[in-house]
């Protein structure tokens, strides 16, 4: 039999019923119908997911990986202070917002083409407020993607006279980037209040680390944990460690025996690995990341949107012995400005393979040439290397599957903020609270106890947070139950689509049976107690899904479902 639908309740019929009690008319209702209108819209739009961190980060050029294309605009600082939004659209299109309010289509491609070194286009530069790209793609059919500009530390006392503030470390980048903000007539304090206000606006976020999570990017990552803590926490944010490949060729790194490493044999991805798993074990980032992915996004990027001429060199390249590539390229600066009698490749054309796919990049897909491969699969190898076919189906599992429940969160907390501003102001201003506020909240109060979707939301947050006492197996269990997998019942119990209904029955059921002894349990903590509590009504709603399914098919005398369940997957 197919797969059965999410058990889940249609979240949309609470904020049917919630605008129903608010009225359009309602003058004590201020922005509270308007607020409610878009937490309703927003659960049949594509999730928003945020691209986050400080400048220079590598942001635009993940974008242009994860959606396989060449959308965002890379290595053009003046653009990099703009949010740039990405969504689907059945031809390429590009509209440019200004400040002033007006709307512009433009040619796709037009807006890379401005530069502040032009007069007239830095005039027109200094109007632009956003730009929103649409370009067909199978990811923004399910997400919208929002470049932001780059973060600061709300920490830094020194932020209005340097550009420290958004991460920038090297004085020749940071004069540059202080004469373009000057030129376009923004400042640091506007950059950082453009992205933090995407980042409010986002469902999701990826928050990008440029090799390390060093002090600026510290600094970022503790300011937004407690500012903006509902939109970046592990339910709903990764880290991504970016340009990971950048540990290649390992200049000065010496291996467990003294040695110099030799850059042949060395995988910077797994350097990049272990860097990200140490990260992980930080409180600091456990409180606020789901997991931190390493990716080389620029060799991503190039594996997927490289010209097919680019491969002629490289297997002029792969014709020349590895270790001696390998020697050659350990002073990558002199491997793209010198010409070199043993390379059949011109320095120029070195350089530009470089540009496009990185040092290990080049590196790594001559070896794959010179192994036989040809040029597709090359690039299905640099792009599974690359960590970005890793990321995207992170995205696509832990965001995607779970995009309803956590566009209601955000639904529910743009509501309750909104009632919580009125009944402020009925207070300063001597009044009782309107009875709109007070309809609202017991709506949302009856939404959080018949929903199963803020109750599933409140138990991966807290398993997310630590401290929980389950088994491996449990939270194996929790994850899947909450939709981890999939939102079908088959997923929700970590079965294979197509599984019998009888045996989606009989697993449900006996997983309720364990999951309610463990809420018998006495010497159960009481953290642990209550997500046990939502994991074993989650098992009963699939349950009695699958139950009410079973009887449509077989009639009143429906099979139980107690003799085909087997042993535990």
């Amino acid at each position: 039999m197919s797969d059965l639908p999410d058990p889940a309740s249609p979240h949309g019929e609470t904020f049917d019923r919630i605008a129903r009690a608010v009225g359009p008319a309602d003058p004590e209702a201020g922005e509270l119908p308007a607020v409610v209108r878009a937490a309703r819209a927003r659960l049949a739009q594509p999730m928003r997911v945020a691209v986050a961190g400080q400048i220079k980060r590598g942001k635009s050029t993940l974008v242009n990986a994860l959606l396989g294309e060449e959308v965002s605009a890379t290595g053009q600082l003046e653009l990099t202070f703009n949010v740039c939004e990405f969504h689907h659209a059945d031809h390429r299109r590009l509209l440019v917002r200004f400040k002033d309010g007006r709307a512009e289509e433009w040619a796709p491609g037009a807006l890379s083409k401005l530069t502040v070194r032009d007069p007239g286009a830095l005039r027109l530069l200094r109007t632009v407020r956003k730009v929103e790209v649409g370009t067909p793609s199978t990811l923004l059919r399910r997400f919208r993607l929002v470049d932001t500009p780059g973060l600061g530390s709300v920490q830094g006392t020194d932020a209005d006279n340097t550009l420290a503030f958004l991460g920038i470390d090297d004085p020749v980048e940071r004069d540059e980037a202080a004469r373009v903000l000057k030129e376009l007539g923004q400042d640091v304090r506007a950059v950082h209040a453009d992205s933090a206000s995407e980042m409010d606006r986002a469902d999701a976020v990826v928050f990008v680390f440029s090799r390390g999570l060093g002090r600026a990017d510290q600094q970022a990552v503790d300011s937004f944990a407690g500012a903006y803590g509902e939109v970046v926490s592990p339910l709903k944010a990764f880290g991504v460690l970016s340009r990971s490949d950048q540990y290649w060729p390992p200049v000065g790194e010496t291996g467990p025996d003294g040695m110099p490493v030799d850059p042949y044999g060395y995988d910077p991805m797994a350097t990049a690995r272990r860097i990200a798993d140490s990260y992980l074990e930080r409180p600091s980032v456990q409180r606020v990341f789901r997991t931190v992915v390493p990716v080389a996004g620029l060799l991503g990027a190039g594996a997927q949107c490289m010209a097919s001429d680019g491969f002629d060199p490289l297997a002029d390249l792969a014709k020349v012995p590895p270790r001696r590539l390998a020697d050659r390229m350990e002073d990558v600066n002199l491997f793209c400005v010198r010409e070199y009698a043993d390379l059949p490749v011109p320095a120029g054309v070195r350089a530009a393979l470089v540009d496009r796919l990185g040092a290990w990049g080049v590196f790594l897909a001559c070896g794959l040439l010179r192994d036989g491969l040809g040029e597709d699969a090359v690039r299905r190898a640099l792009l599974e290397r690359s960590g970005v076919t890793e990321l995207r189906e992170l995205v696509l599992r832990h965001f995607g599957n779970r995009a309803a429940l956590i566009k209601l969160d955000h639904g529910q907390r743009e509501i309750t903020d909104e009632v919580a501003r009125l009944r402020a102001a009925a207070q300063r201003a001597g009044r009782r609270p309107p009875a709109v506020a007070d309809r609202v909240a017991d709506l949302l109060e009856s939404m959080r106890v018949t929903d199963p979707g803020p109750s599933e939301l409140a138990a991966l947050a807290a398993h997310y947070r630590g401290g929980l006492t389950l088994t491996a197996r449990e939270v194996s269990e929790l994850l899947a139950i909450t939709g981890e997998r999939g939102t079908s019942c088959a997923d929700r119990l970590g079965l294979p689509p197509g599984t019998p209904v009888d045996v989606l029955l009989a697993t449900a059921r006996r997983r309720a049976g364990r999951w309610a002894a463990r809420t018998g349990d006495p010497l159960l903590d009481r953290p642990t107690l209550t997500v046990a509590r939502v994991v074993l009504r989650s098992y009963e709603r699939v349950a009695d899904l699958v139950a009410r399914a079973q009887a449509l098919l077989y009639g009143d005398g429906a099979r139980t479902g107690q003799n085909g369940g087997g042993s535990d997957p």
